[in-house]
């Protein structure tokens, strides 16, 4: 599951000019941090659905967690993320989530366009 979305100062189409949107790519996983990291490396040769020129995670080089705990809410997890995440590392971030009974990973990595 591939996801996109865009924040910015511009809520629809366009920002304006002079200023940069940062979107974000985000995808999930199980597993524990190893099998994460072996998806990361899986995504990367993936093309994105909507920019077939283009691969998942590009221009990012490593995944790292940023907390050794769980997080108990995806939306939680998703906005601490979207905080963290910088579009000029080379690197994604994920999150350990349980939700509904079941562990899952959010990574995802920030971009300027």
């Amino acid at each position: 599951m591939t996801l996109r979305f865009t924040t910015g100062s511009a809520s629809r189409g366009s920002a304006p000019r002079g200023t940069s949107r940062t979107h974000y790519q985000v995808n999930i996983c199980g597993g524990d941090f190893e099998h994460v990291k072996a998806c990361f490396r899986r995504w990367k040769e993936e093309p994105l659905v909507y920019w077939s020129s283009h691969r998942m995670f590009e221009g990012k080089e490593e995944v790292r967690p940023v907390t050794d705990r769980v997080i108990g809410d995806g939306e939680v997890a998703q906005a601490m993320l979207r905080e963290m995440c910088d579009p000029h590392a080379p690197y994604a971030l994920a999150a350990e989530v349980r939700a509904d009974g079941r562990d899952m990973w959010l990574v995802m990595a920030a971009y300027e366009d």
